[in-house]
């Protein structure tokens, strides 16, 4: 039985009751994480990020494994870009998971820009009058520090025919 039931039963204060229990759910996620990386995580990963259940954990999975296993994050890039456009927590995520791939020396931060481009052209396309959608773009296109995908978003952001998405060019100054 979880210790989450048996909260402040046992004489400990909350705060001791507390941290056990967070050392508790460590260990509990990490025998989790080795069991999921016995099978192949890629499906049960794309189809979360791609609206299933359990986004915010694949978030998190990436997040705390992508150092380690960029192979599964480059493999995920279009789902953590679509993730990405969102202003809240599974948005600001994506975009930590994107730049730490972006930063991490692997073979496959290299590609991440060629990756991406396709992506960012359509949302270009398809978003320009979003100041929401365009918002979110520059803070990836920030992150991932990416001289010419960030140049194409100022160009986009600037011809928007939205007053408020042109506003976001002063938040994102050289």
């Amino acid at each position: 039985m979880s210790r989450l039931s048996w909260l402040w039963e046992d004489g400990k204060s909350q705060e001791e009751e507390a941290w056990d229990c967070f050392v508790e759910a460590c260990g509990e996620y990490g025998e989790a994480r080795r069991r999921l990386f016995e099978t192949d995580p890629l499906p049960s990963v794309r189809k979360a990020l791609a609206g299933g259940d359990g986004r915010f954990a694949a978030l998190q999975l990436l997040r705390d494994v992508g150092w380690d296993r960029p192979e599964l994050v480059q493999a995920v890039v279009p789902e953590l870009y679509a993730c990405s456009l969102g202003l809240g927590p599974p948005g600001i995520f994506a975009r930590l998971v994107l730049r730490r791939l972006g930063e991490s020396g692997h073979r496959y931060a290299e590609d991440l820009p060629t990756q991406l481009a396709p992506l960012v052209a359509a949302t270009l396309r398809e978003e320009v009058t979003d100041v929401f959608a365009m918002n979110a773009l520059g803070m990836l296109m920030d992150d991932v520090g990416d001289p010419a995908l960030l140049a194409r978003w100022r160009e986009a952001v600037s011809a928007s025919p939205d007053e408020d998405v042109r506003e976001l060019l002063e938040l994102f100054e050289d």
